[in-house]
């Protein structure tokens, strides 16, 4: 019997998949091992998976081009601010201006005119703003007056429009925008020979009356509540929080500060420079080393974050648990509510008892009222704050009405450091009076004859009680009779050193004598231009 050859056992083979390629770099760290990993079940885009930083991403899809044509758009009853060459406000969610809701012919081309001419002068928020105003005063028109032509607007049916504003749900503030927005078009139509309308349809006296405006500041006791917990919110929104306690930033320009914008002047003494949307200005203010400290800790956590091409300080964070920076200025309702959570979980409450509810912009109101409480010169805030005008300011001043202290006499000369050399100025843009008061009075940065230009604290100062020997010491004039006292007195320790053989003393002391005599002599020195 042959015996039949057993039969092959089949191999089964595991098909190895291939690598995945690398598809884009990393939108958080840059890193270029990127990976798919499926689509996302609400958006259906293309999920990546960088195993560098090991963070999931989603491609952003690319730029869209928008043709700017204003000829043709300007025809239109929906303008597409992008495809007028307007950028819309920063966070404004809206890219549009829909004229459909004004239904006489008459007022539409004129109100597109005045619109036009609006977003030629202000910003796109205030054509919008004021679009508003002009649907609204359209609507009573059809309801009042459905076959009224321009020339027949007068005075009656000014007084009329003004009766059915006040029977609106409106709050008085509303009020008073629409009929100022109302007025400004009717002028700006006679002017501009828009429509055949009378001057001074709208007068002074047509605005309801409003009580003063009183600031929503923080209560102290609130502030002492935040500041005891302040360390459990995220570093990032702590460090955004204690630049807001300090400048009263709007939150808008917190969000988009960016990465370069301290400032040190001649001094040594610090500035923050930043753009104000609203008002459409750059503006610098002083401010402490612990919130210069701040600032750099949270550029060095940008830089190790996001990639370089990044601009802003602060970053936003992706949805989950904990603080995942995201490489996107964030949202003013995501700050709050992280402000919120952290008064919920430690029960910040009013004096009352009830529970505290943070908005943004207290903070700014706070600093006002601070500054006011502390007898700050009302010009010297409206610097400070970037008010456009004395009255924006005044809203603060009822907290605490008493006489202003006069500004401090202003100061001028030399600085010079220990080896006598003259600080040139780093930023002559920050060397203003108004600037300089604040920091000599408000901030207290000061040294008894002189000021410390050690760019920051966190490690404290290591030339303990010896500021006269080192190189972060700046002085000028008005400290002048103060080393001469001091010289007097070094001189007199030397004698008794020398008397007495303390060697170390005297060598001491004789660097401190001829950093003085050198400081000394280029005060008292007459530079140019000075009498």
């Amino acid at each position: 019997m042959t015996l039949q050859p057993k039969p092959k056992k089949k191999r089964y083979y595991l098909r190895r998949k291939k690598p995945s390629e690398v598809l884009r770099l990393c939108i958080h760290c840059n890193g270029q091992n990127c990976i798919k990993r499926g689509k996302a079940s609400s958006s259906g885009k293309q999920v990546y998976w960088c195993k560098d930083c090991e963070r999931a991403f989603v491609e952003p899809e690319a730029p869209k081009v928008y043709e700017i044509a204003p000829k043709d758009e300007y025809q239109k009853d929906i303008w597409d601010c992008r495809r007028l060459g307007i950028s819309p406000s920063i966070g404004n969610q809206s890219y549009t201006l829909n004229f459909k809701k004004i239904t006489q012919d008459w007022l539409l081309q004129a109100t597109k005119e005045y619109i036009k001419f609006i977003l030629s002068t202000l910003s796109f928020s205030s054509a919008a703003n004021k679009l508003v105003a002009l649907k609204r005063f359209s609507v009573f028109l059809s309801d009042r007056y459905p076959s009224i032509k321009p020339a027949q607007i007068d005075r009656s049916l000014i007084i009329d429009f003004l009766a059915y504003l006040a029977r609106q749900d409106l709050a008085i503030p509303s009020r008073r925008h629409i009929i100022g927005d109302v007025r400004d078009f009717l002028d700006s139509c006679h002017q501009n020979d828009w429509l055949p309308v009378a001057r001074y349809l709208v007068r002074r006296e047509d605005y309801p009356k409003g009580t003063k405006s009183i600031p929503r500041y923080i209560p102290e006791i609130v502030m002492q509540q935040l500041n005891a917990c302040i360390d459990d919110l995220p570093e990032p929104v702590m460090r955004m929080t204690l630049i807001l306690i300090e400048c009263g930033m709007r939150i808008s320009e917190l969000r988009h500060l960016k990465k370069d914008c301290l400032l040190q002047d001649k001094a040594g003494d610090w500035f923050l420079r930043y753009y104000q949307f609203k008002m459409k200005k750059e503006i610098t203010i002083p401010i402490s080393r612990e919130i210069v400290r701040v600032i750099q800790e949270q550029r060095r956590y940008t830089e190790e974050n996001f990639n370089a091409s990044y601009e802003y300080l602060f970053g936003s964070t992706h949805y989950g648990a904990g603080f995942r920076p995201k490489a996107k200025p964030i949202s003013r309702d995501c700050y709050s509510r992280y402000l919120n959570k952290l008064a919920k979980k430690h029960n910040i409450c009013d004096e009352s008892g009830k529970l505290w509810r943070f908005q943004t912009h207290q903070f700014r109101h706070t600093v006002g009222t601070r500054m006011i409480n502390n007898g700050v010169p009302q010009h010297i805030i409206q610097r400070y704050l970037g008010h456009e005008s004395p009255e924006m300011t005044a809203t603060y001043a009822h907290i605490h009405d008493q006489t202003l202290k006069e500004e401090v006499a202003k100061f001028r000369g030399k600085v010079v450091n220990i080896s006598g050399q003259v600080v040139e100025e780093k930023t002559p843009e920050v060397e203003t009076k108004d600037l300089q008061w604040f920091k000599k009075t408000m901030q207290a940065q000061a040294l008894p004859n002189g000021s410390c230009a050690l760019p920051t604290i966190s490690q404290g100062c290591p030339h303990a009680n010896a500021c006269l020997t080192c190189t972060h010491f700046r002085t000028t004039p008005e400290y002048l009779e103060d080393h001469k006292k001091q010289l007097r007195q070094t001189k007199q320790i030397i004698e008794k050193a020398e008397a007495n053989g303390w060697l170390r003393q005297v060598e001491m002391n004789k660097k401190v004598k001829a950093n003085l005599e050198a400081m000394i002599a280029t005060l008292e020195a007459k530079g140019d231009g000075e009498s």
